[in-house]
């Protein structure tokens, strides 16, 4: 029954996958989908540094209590940019659907185009909440292991992955823009240090 049934289901995910892949062709969401994911996880990373730098100088020494704030951060960022965009996108669709409609005096709904219009709504509300709090996730991680490394060490490779990341998303941007992509991952690098050494002067009260 079971091997009657798996080409069956296997048939069911080619063709929803398939029918996803058009869709992301008909949007074009592709470019969108980008700029969000890597500008987003960029802003994730940088407000991971000024709660780090917070963190260190006002003498946050329980793992807890840091990841408390880190969790409350991300999900702050999810929620927010998961729903701020799907509001935006369905709205500037709707509206384009519309005009659409308008011009060819025709009704869209239960066409490829409305459902390829949803299709990017919700991909770039996904794209728009997860990447900042799966860029700043990714930098709280070693705080989940203060038990074997310490508060101060996971302070250190926690603001080492963030600025890795952010050279990472340089990298990426420098490839979709096709400039020199270890310049353009230092561009961002830099970006990172210097918010980091804001967040510092601030917490000393020197700025």
């Amino acid at each position: 029954m079971n091997a009657r049934q798996e080409p069956g289901v296997r048939a069911r995910l080619d063709e929803i996958v398939g029918r996803l892949r058009h869709y992301h062709e008909v949007s074009g969401v592709g470019e969108l989908v980008r700029r969000y994911v890597a500008l987003n996880a960029f802003d994730g990373v940088l407000t991971t540094l000024g709660i780090l730098a917070g963190g260190y100088l006002g003498g946050v020494d329980e793992a807890r209590t840091l990841l408390l704030v880190g969790l409350s951060t991300v999900t702050a960022m999810a929620v927010s940019g998961f729903y701020g965009s799907y509001l935006v996108e369905k709205a500037e669709r709707g509206r384009a659907l519309r005009e659409l409609e308008e011009s060819t005096l025709s009704s869209l709904e239960g066409t490829e185009i409305a459902a390829a219009s949803r299709y990017a709504t919700v991909v770039i509300a996904l794209a728009d909440g997860g990447s900042p709090a799966i860029a700043s996730a990714i930098a709280f991680a070693p705080f989940l292991f203060t038990g074997v490394i310490g508060m101060t060490t996971a302070y250190a490779v926690s603001v080492a992955i963030a600025i890795v990341e952010c050279f990472a998303l340089g990298v990426f941007l420098g490839r979709v823009s096709r400039e020199r992509l270890v310049l353009s991952g230092l561009k961002l690098v830099v970006a990172g240090l210097v918010l980091l050494m804001i967040s510092l002067l601030l917490e000393r009260g020197v700025v």
